[in-house]
């Protein structure tokens, strides 16, 4: 059985290095590869102009995904797999040194407050302090927003990021958070009551002045002069439907995204997944 695996095992990671120096993105989990082939990839993939973005499960010890980091490899994980405080503080360490970065998801619930150090806001405020990139979604845990923008303004200070992803209505903390340089990810039923307009421009207008950015997320369809409003004042349009017609108004709003790019750490993983 092991014999017969190991061609179609090399076929893979011959095909993996072969992207890598193509220079391409490259976006799979750990448990895909072996530990060599991901070294070698990173390398590769750095020197050829692309990236290695490797999803941490859990599988490698904090030695080895150094120097994958290092190695220029792009490190994405959460609470789940990598819940130990120094070794995020070692794995940022290893990012800075190969120009790389490490994302870090927290999908469970966030306890405390962020003067308790051993508190889960306080943990989250450390490892952005530390320079890792720190995401969070409301779609299962109700966040503070208070805290959430206390810890924005300690990534912001550190050069990490906090991303943050919405789900339900708009609220006022929401313009506390943009403008402490938190990055916000808004679904439409978040802003689909015509009163939201107005707060929903102050809430981007706020993240642009920051530094940071607003990001929507659009599956409905929305009065044009709305989307020309939104992206006027900073925010990124992300479309799910396909594109209209460039001649109509809406048309020329969706060229007008298409030139405007979403820097990758402005989310975890795949800039269209609304965790």
């Amino acid at each position: 059985m092991d014999e017969e695996r190991r061609p179609v095992d090399e076929e893979r990671t011959f095909d993996l290095l072969r992207r890598a120096e193509k220079g391409l993105e490259i976006t799979t989990r750990d448990d895909q590869y072996d530990f060599t082939a991901f070294l070698d990839a990173s390398g590769a993939a750095r020197r050829n102009g692309g990236r290695l973005r490797l999803l941490d499960t859990g599988r490698f010890g904090v030695f080895d995904l150094e120097w994958l980091a290092e190695a220029g490899a792009d490190l994405f994980t959460s609470d789940e797999a990598r819940p130990n405080r120094p070794e995020l503080g070692l794995l940022a360490k290893a990012c800075s040194r190969g120009d790389s970065a490490i994302a870090f998801f927290m999908r469970g619930a966030v306890t405390g407050n962020g003067s308790d150090d051993v508190s889960s806001w306080g943990f989250l405020r450390e490892i952005g302090r530390d320079g890792v990139d720190v995401h969070l979604s409301s779609r299962e845990w109700e966040r503070d927003l208070g805290e959430l923008a206390e810890a924005a303004h300690v990534c912001r200070k550190a050069g990490s990021r906090l991303v943050y992803y919405h789900h339900r209505a708009l609220a006022a903390g929401l313009e506390a958070l943009a403008g402490s340089g938190g990055w916000i990810h808004l679904p439409d039923e978040s802003f689909e009551d015509p009163d939201s307009r107005i707060i929903l421009s102050d809430i981007i207008s706020a993240a642009s002045a920051a530094g940071s950015g607003v990001v929507l997320h659009l599956e409905k369809a929305h009065p044009v002069e709305a989307l020309r409003d939104y992206l006027d004042a900073g925010a990124t349009l992300l479309f799910g439907t396909p594109p209209s017609d460039p001649r109509t108004l809406l048309g020329s709003v969706e060229e007008a995204v298409r030139k405007r790019r979403l820097d990758r750490r402005s989310y975890y993983i795949h800039a269209s997944f609304l965790p």
